[in-house]
């Protein structure tokens, strides 16, 4: 089966408009008000508690955190990467690497698992338990979202060679994912470091 590239009247291929980006990036910044809405919330209960976190309750460990952030940021890396090679035409290095961007969100979500398992509290831990699964949860089911996205991009890559609508359809998958990892940072600095 050939694949043809279907161009507008004005030439350039179809994917990329104006207003499908224009509505992701509506998307995103509503997403955005929520997480920096979160973490202003953090902010603000530490500012009134007498001792935060509260006594009987363990503080997060920042190691745990420090890694899963390194693994955040190291997927974002491996999908610039894979951008790079999409678009030389390299699509065998393109689905590998998107393949350990997967793995590399996979082991994310576990990590977090594994820091909700071991936190030594619960979500009824008073406001700082509430905090950190109500942040790290929201975090997580769109990180699960991102790896949709991701993983349905892969398939992509995998049944045909790199057409114009796969490739269209990447960096709005790219962006959602390094919009995810961005938006982790802040939890990271209020949850682990402040």
């Amino acid at each position: 089966m050939q694949n043809r590239v279907i161009r507008s009247s004005n030439g350039r291929e179809p994917g990329g408009t104006g207003n499908s980006r224009f509505a992701l990036f509506i998307f995103l910044g509503s997403y955005a008000l929520v997480f920096v809405t979160l973490a202003i919330v953090v902010i603000n209960l530490r500012r009134v508690s007498f001792d935060w976190p509260p006594a009987g309750v363990p503080p997060l460990a920042l190691w745990k955190g420090a890694l899963v952030t390194l693994i955040l940021l190291v997927s974002s890396l491996t999908l610039h990467v894979t951008l790079h090679a999409a678009r030389q035409g390299n699509q065998p290095r393109a689905q590998r690497l998107l393949l350990v961007t997967v793995l590399l969100g996979l082991l994310f979500l576990v990590g977090q698992i594994y820091q909700f398992a071991t936190a030594g509290m619960t979500i009824q831990s008073g406001a700082y338990g509430a905090v950190f699964f109500t942040m790290a949860g929201f975090h997580a089911v769109h990180i699960i979202i991102g790896l949709a996205l991701l993983v349905r991009l892969l398939n992509d890559l995998r049944r045909a060679p790199a057409s114009a609508a796969t490739l269209s359809a990447t960096p709005a998958a790219a962006t959602v994912w390094h919009f995810l990892d961005l938006m982790w940072l802040p939890f990271f600095i209020v949850l682990y470091l402040l």
